[in-house]
């Protein structure tokens, strides 16, 4: 099992975690709470159960996931990121996906000491239109 010590440590396991189709694993840096903007203008979801569909959805692309941080905002027990992220995959259809965005992430620290991502919205920039 991978390190949820930091925000940074997170970020790396959950990248990894997609490259390696490790669902549970990319999942674990979430948990029920969380809220995940699927898509540009839909409704985002929440509850595991959704959660793992959701994620399953980008697993399936078979992706190789890179990301870049571009700003960080740090309120002690919550933090906002900045990612720059690219995606290459294989759709259902056999033809190849490219995906890319900033994404906008809110980190909380569990009582425990662990940190998990509350709100991770991967399409920020595209309300933005950048």
């Amino acid at each position: 099992m991978g390190s949820h010590n930091s925000v940074t440590e997170i970020n790396e396991l959950f990248v990894e975690a997609m490259n390696e189709g490790d669902l549970d694993l990319a999942l674990s840096c979430w948990d029920e709470r969380t809220v995940f903007q699927t898509a540009p203008g839909t409704a985002p979801v929440t509850g595991l159960p959704a959660l793992r569909e959701a994620l399953q959805a980008f697993i399936d692309t078979k992706p190789h996931l890179t990301v870049e941080e571009l700003h960080r905002v740090d309120a002690g027990d919550v933090v906002l990121v900045a990612l720059r992220w690219q995606l290459t995959g294989t759709g259902p259809d056999g033809e190849p996906v490219e995906m890319e965005a900033v994404d906008s992430n809110v980190f909380c620290r569990e009582p425990d000491g662990t940190w998990r991502i509350r709100i991770d919205n991967p399409f920020h920039s595209a309300h933005l239109g950048l």
